[in-house]
């Protein structure tokens, strides 16, 4: 059961972190571009066993790289609001904005987040917006979501630019 806990904290709050990576397309980008990135995110008050809702935070230090019509590597902070619990998962919203080169991009994207991670992390994530679609992998860096909330995750994840 502690396992188990320990899995849907982390995939709730590796959730959270997937909101503030999202990215949105320039108008006029080209579509195909796949991007790579990782960010740790605050989450305050932190999610835990029992519902809340709360906010994430990126304090910057972000990183991604993009290939395709849109190239290079850059950084991105982004934050926004989360909800759910560590055991049965929830949904965030984020407005990231990410820069690559002298590019800079914005998007509002939503997360769907609590499903067990099969690639690297503890909880698994899907985001999508208006600009951007993609997964990311959550593990908890501060919290136990059983003794202490999780108030901060790592997310490293993937998206296409539309």
């Amino acid at each position: 059961m502690l396992r188990k806990a320990m899995m849907i904290t982390a995939t709730l709050s590796l959730g959270l972190g997937a909101i503030g990576i999202g990215i949105a397309a320039p108008s006029g980008a080209d579509s195909g571009t796949h991007c790579t990135f990782q960010h740790v995110p605050n989450l305050d008050p932190g999610l835990s066993y029992k519902p809340s809702n709360g906010t994430f935070t990126d304090p910057g230090g972000g990183t991604a790289s993009c290939t395709g019509g849109v190239s290079g590597s850059g950084k991105y902070t982004d934050s926004g609001t989360v909800s759910g619990t560590c055991q049965g998962g929830g949904v965030a919203e984020g407005d990231p904005t990410f820069t690559i080169g002298d590019q800079t991009f914005t998007d509002h994207v939503k997360i769907i987040f609590g499903k067990p991670s099969t690639s690297g992390g503890i909880v698994h994530a899907d985001f999508e917006g208006p600009k951007t679609k993609g997964t990311i992998e959550l593990t908890p860096t501060k919290g136990d979501c059983i003794l202490n909330p999780v108030t901060q995750v790592k997310g490293v994840g993937e998206f296409m630019l539309k």
